[in-house]
């Protein structure tokens, strides 16, 4: 799969991003629920989100790696999602962030 990058009016969008030469910054301005500001640190890797937490990254609530370890690291730990489809008899479950590559899927981050 071909990787391209584009500014928008919504932010910056990566199609490929699994793929694309690796980056990682920190969001800004992230609440959780009742306001509490958040940092989080992501990276264009598995599911983005590498670490995250409310104070500094000694007390992260998902252990802080340095960007050369997140960029391995995140694709094997942390979040995973998993979207279950119900259909007649079966059951399918699919993994949108997998990082095989797939043909028929197009990942693309937005920051």
């Amino acid at each position: 799969m071909t990787h391209h990058s584009t500014l928008q009016a919504d932010g910056f969008h990566i199609t490929g991003f699994n793929e694309a030469r690796p980056f990682s910054s920190f969001l800004p301005g992230i609440a959780g629920e009742y306001g509490k500001p958040m940092w989080v640190f992501y990276a264009n890797r598995g599911q983005c989100i590498t670490s995250f937490g409310v104070r500094n990254r000694d007390s992260a609530m998902l252990e802080f790696q340095p960007a050369n370890k997140a960029y391995v690291q995140t694709p094997l730990q942390g979040f995973r999602t998993f979207f279950r489809f119900a259909g007649g008899d079966r059951t399918t479950l699919h993994e949108p962030f997998l990082t095989v590559p797939d043909d028929q899927v197009t990942q693309r981050l937005c920051v």
